[in-house]
């Protein structure tokens, strides 16, 4: 009886020790998104469902009659447009720093964003915090290679879908 508990125990050890070194394992994309990269292209991304839902939410508006006072919230939706259309342009500015120590910087004119990161999703998601605020947000990659990623970045206003390139030092 002892050494089946001796056994028992020593296969347990092995599952163990085999669980905990998958979860050490990093992702591929961990290693390649690693460096400076320069956005090549911005543009907002209109999620056809949260349309839907919001007018769902708001009820049908094509049922009113002409010159009907139009819903409220109306000034809500283009204040949050020309939001989404600064952040275009902010982001459109601002280059990427990812570390290998899990850290990234931001670089937006005037007020870099520092930030921690995990991969996620299997190599398709980034998971970021924000170090000033603890604010997380989530990052989409939809393409990426040695040279050129592309995502989808979530943000409150909106989404938007950045393309960036590697930056290499001019050493």
């Amino acid at each position: 009886m002892n050494k089946n508990k001796q056994v028992n125990l020593l296969a347990f050890l092995i599952a163990a020790v085999l669980l905990a070194s998958c979860g050490v394992l990093t992702h591929p994309n961990e290693k390649i998104i690693i460096g400076t990269w320069r956005p090549v292209t911005v543009e907002k991304v209109v999620d056809s469902s949260a349309i839907q839902a919001e007018a769902s939410l708001k009820g049908n508006t094509s049922a009113q009659k002409p010159g009907a006072a139009k819903p409220a919230g109306d000034g809500a939706v283009g204040r949050k447009d020309s939001e989404l259309n600064r952040l275009v342009q902010m982001e459109q500015r601002a280059t990427m720093e990812i570390f290998a120590d899990k850290t990234a910087i931001k670089n937006y004119p005037g007020k870099p964003l520092r930030a921690t990161w995990k991969m996620k999703g299997k190599g398709t998601r980034i998971v970021a915090k924000n170090l000033e605020n603890n604010m997380t947000f989530t990052i989409e990659i939809l393409e990426i290679n040695k040279e050129r990623i592309v995502v989808i970045e979530h943000a409150p206003v909106g989404d938007v879908k950045i393309t960036y390139e590697r930056q290499f030092d001019a050493n």
